[in-house]
Order: C-alpha cells, then structure tokens, then sequence
C-alpha cells in the first residue's frame, strides 16, 4: 500500500527553539497567563489596601509561576535534544489508518495511530506535529506548497477530528 503523503522531517536544536513558545499546549500558556494577571491585580489591590506583606508574596508568586513557565520550555527543549541524539533525520508516511516514523536511513520504523496526533502549530518556517507523547515534528514550509500544506492538514484533520490546529495561516 502506499501512503497519502510522504514527508520528510530533521529536528536538532535550533529547529526546536524556532517553535519554542508552542511547546507548552496553548491552554495551559493562556491558564498561566490568567494566574500570572490574577496574582499581580490582587497584589496591587493589597498594596492600595496597605496589606504590603501580602502584596509582595502575591507578586514573588506570580514572578515564580512566569518563572516556571519559561524555564518548563527550556527544561523540553533540553530533553527532547537529548532525546534525538542532537540531530534526527525523519521520514513520515501518512497511510489510511495511521502514519510510520522512521529514521532517514533505517527502513523499520514505529506506527503511530492518529488519533496520538493531539495538536498542529504553524510557525513561520514550519507546521509541527505534536503527540500526545511530547513527541513533535516539524515539516519545513519548503516542502510543499499552500495547496499541497491545506491537502496534508485536512488528510490529517479527517483521520482525527480531535486534532486541534493553531496559527494555521
């Protein structure tokens, strides 16, 4: 059988820090942000009510929480790095059922069901994959052309209905 779409995937760690802020799911950034924007409105509420004591632990709290965020990105990059040995060269095939990994001069490599695929992020050089593993895969823009990228997306879309899309331009 052969697959729907073929495409070709290399991941080091520029690549991953170019897609960085998608890292971390997008509801998860915007109940940080919420959190972050709570703590610092009470905060200055108890400054204005002259409880400074409690403003300030609320406002190290907030700080701490951004903190956390950032350094929860870098602590991703970090693993995934070393995770794929610093470079990693892939190939995807999209069947009807479900897609195949495997390393760029292997010929085996793992099936992965699409209903895995949890998210799809475009960013200005590549549309990344992201499982419900942590694993991700970014295909450069330079690989297919706007038609062939809304063909893929919606091949993907169809086999999991569930897959949420963001930044798609």
């Amino acid at each position: 059988m052969e697959p729907a779409f073929v495409v070709r995937v290399s991941i080091n760690k520029k690549i991953l820090k170019s897609f960085e802020k998608y890292l971390l799911r997008p509801s998860f950034n915007l109940f940080i942000n919420i959190v972050v924007l709570i703590c610092v409105s009470l905060a200055i509420c108890l400054f204005l009510l002259r409880f400074n004591s409690l403003a300030n632990i609320l406002l190290i709290g907030a700080l701490f929480i951004y903190i956390e965020k950032i350094l929860g990105r870098k602590i991703i990059i970090k693993k995934l790095v070393i995770a794929i040995n610093f470079e990693q060269k892939y190939i995807l095939k999209f069947y009807d059922d479900y897609m195949t990994i495997s390393k760029e001069l292997e010929e085996s490599g793992f099936n992965i069901d699409y209903s895995n695929i949890s998210r799809i992020t475009e960013t200005k050089k590549y549309v990344v994959l992201f499982t419900g593993e942590n694993m991700c895969f970014p295909v450069h823009k330079t690989f297919y052309n706007d038609n062939e990228k809304y063909e893929w997306l919606d091949y993907i879309v169809d086999k999991n209905k569930k897959i949420k899309l963001y930044n798609i331009q």
